[in-house]
């Protein structure tokens, strides 16, 4: 039996690379369906490190002679992570639901998509991986990356990449 994993996140994309895939490999096929949420914010203290805010900079010990500052190091709360993992794993089912996909599998994860795409369908034992693409600009692409092209790189599976 094929196990088609189908990444998804909150776009009309996703729903019809989820009934492609579903056309495709039929009712007999296994389905797993994730949603890779973005990072969780970083706590410092109490304060929530956002990007594009200003932040304390700190002289890292160790460090040869001047003063060479770094931002320390920080930890998402669990229960933040907790929560966008939830959040996400919704959204997978939603997708699923609403692509007809009956009896898929939800999952839900935080950090880089496309590393989690790729762990997952290791972890999963997928066949194949299922994602859709964005109409982005050479820009757009060139300053957040495409999670697609990624996964086509890296995969050591079969990938299909809907439209």
């Amino acid at each position: 039996m094929t196990h088609v994993l189908i990444a998804v996140d909150d776009t009309d994309t996703s729903i019809r690379a989820a009934s492609a895939a579903h056309r495709l490999f039929g009712d007999d096929a296994t389905y797993t369906v994730i949603n890779v949420a973005p990072n969780a914010s970083l706590m410092w203290g109490e304060t929530r490190l956002e990007t594009g805010a200003v932040h304390p900079l700190v002289p890292m010990p160790g460090l040869m002679s001047g003063t060479p500052l770094g931002v320390p190091v920080a930890t998402a709360p669990d229960e933040v992570v907790a929560e966008r993992t939830d959040d996400a794993e919704r959204q997978a089912g939603l997708v699923a639901e609403e692509a007809g996909i009956v009896g898929a599998r939800p999952v839900g994860d935080v950090g880089d998509a496309s590393e989690a795409i790729l762990s997952a369908a290791h972890d999963f034992d997928a066949d194949v991986i299922v994602l859709g693409t964005h109409d982005r600009g050479w820009f757009s692409r060139l300053l957040t990356g495409s999670v697609s092209s990624d996964v086509l790189r890296h995969a050591d599976v079969p990938v299909l990449v809907a439209r």
